[in-house]
Parts: structure tokens; sequence; C-alpha cells
């Protein structure tokens, strides 16, 4: 029953949920008065290994030490779960004719399943100013939900995915710990992509009909 198949279906939407934010830039006045702008960098990773990075200074040699530069931007996929409310019939099958000169028909085995993909998106900072003008930076756009059309696979081509943000939350440890414990500043926003798994697409095997016959015959009785 169950094939080999491939649509990078959640690579896709992972790709696109991170590519929202690789233009994000902080600003900061300079000495002399005028105003420095820098883009902030963005990766995938889980915020417990970020934080870890960050506490922790890696080594390029057995004396120099050096520190990750902040602020910076990380997301990573947290859970998949199924959508009943947006479920349709999952025997209803698209076709599409695909190839030079249009010869062969491919279509799905089944219906799309409709997923809830959760996003995380934090923001390490060194300060409070740099996370606010990030975080302003980001939060206009979702109204709640920000949409994104991306193509899924051959016979998906342009499907809108919704993108929800659900909430923001701060933390800072500035608070706590010893005059040599350094500053956790983070922010963490919480998306949920609406999204869609496609299922294998086939080709069928019957062909196109291009051409059909038709005999029509006189009814003398009427």
């Amino acid at each position: 029953m169950f094939q080999y198949f491939y649509n990078q279906t959640l690579k896709k939407l992972t790709l696109a949920f991170g590519g929202l934010f690789d233009e994000i830039y902080v600003s900061k006045q300079t000495s002399t008065g005028s105003t420095e702008r820098k883009r902030v960098p963005i990766t995938y990773s889980g915020k417990e290994k970020f934080i870890r990075r960050l506490t922790e200074a890696s080594s390029i040699s057995n004396n120099v030490k050096i520190e990750t530069m902040l602020p910076r931007l990380a997301f990573e996929m947290n859970s998949i779960q199924y959508d009943p409310q947006r479920k349709v019939n999952k025997v209803n099958k698209k076709y599409k004719t695909i190839g030079e000169g249009e010869e062969s028909i491919s279509y799905q085995s089944f219906s799309e399943v409709p997923y809830n993909v959760q996003f995380y998106l934090h923001v390490f900072a060194r300060n409070v100013d740099d996370s606010l003008q990030i975080i302003e930076q980001v939060i206009p756009y979702f109204s709640p939900e920000f949409v994104v059309t991306l193509k899924m696979n051959e016979l998906d081509t342009k499907i809108d995915v919704p993108i929800v943000l659900n909430n923001v939350s701060f933390n800072d440890q500035f608070t706590t710990g010893d005059f040599s414990t350094r500053r956790e500043l983070y922010t963490s926003l919480s998306f949920t992509a609406k999204a869609y798994i496609y299922s294998k697409i086939k080709e069928s095997d019957s062909g196109i009909i291009k051409e059909l016959d038709i005999n029509i015959l006189e009814d003398d009785t009427l």
C-alpha cells in the first residue's frame, strides 16, 4: 500500500517561514551622531541549544575565546497537528496534463490532508531596544495572519498558506544570578501555519481522450 514519495511539503513550508524574516535590521546611533544599520542573521535552531551557545564562548585557539554576536534570530518547527475543521473528502482527486504537448495526465492518489504546523521565532538581543526594533518589524504584518503562496508540487503550483501569529512571550533573566552571569534576553513568537500534506502524484494509464466517434441514427417511428 505504502510507496516512497517525497513532495518536500514541510521542507518548502519551513524555508518559506524562515525567509519571511531574512530582511530584519536594527539601527544604532554611533558616538559621532550618525545612524548605523545592521542586518540581523537568522538560523534554524532550537531555543535551548541557542541559549547554550550564547552562554558558552567558542574557541578558535587555545588562548582566544569569542562570543556569539547579538542580536540574532532563530526559528524552528515545533509540532504538526491534524486539523479536522479543514477536512475535505479524501477520495477527491486532482487531474492535470503535464509535459510537452500535454500527452499525459497526472493525479494525486488522495486529496490533501489539513495540518497545523507550529513554528517558533526566537529573538536574542543584547538590550531591550534591539529586541523591540525586531518585534515591531514583524508584528504589523500579522493581523493576525500573513498569507504566503507556495508551489507544493506539479499539481498544486499556487497554494495560499495562512501563517497566524499566536502570541509573543518575553524572557529577561537580568535580575537573577550573580554579576558574572551573562544576561539572557530573548523573545519567542509562536506561529501556526495552516498547511496541507499532499499524497503521491501518479500518472494515469488511460491517457488523454482527444477524439470521439459518434454515430447518430434516425428513428423513423417518430
